[in-house]
């Protein structure tokens, strides 16, 4: 492949990270998104909803 296209997708994909960037609060500080806390409360809420519901 040319290399400006590589170098134009990286950009572009560095962009969309950047615009996609999530904040997660750790005791008050803001601290950087990650998939592994994000997956944890999905399953933390999952959890919550089940027991309301029985």
């Amino acid at each position: 492949m040319n290399d400006l296209v590589l170098i134009r997708e990286k950009i572009n994909k560095a962009r969309r990270l950047n615009q996609a960037k999530l904040l997660a609060t750790k005791n008050g500080e803001v601290t950087p998104y990650k998939i592994s806390v994000f997956m944890k409360r999905i399953k933390q809420s999952q959890k919550d909803l089940k027991l309301q519901d029985s």
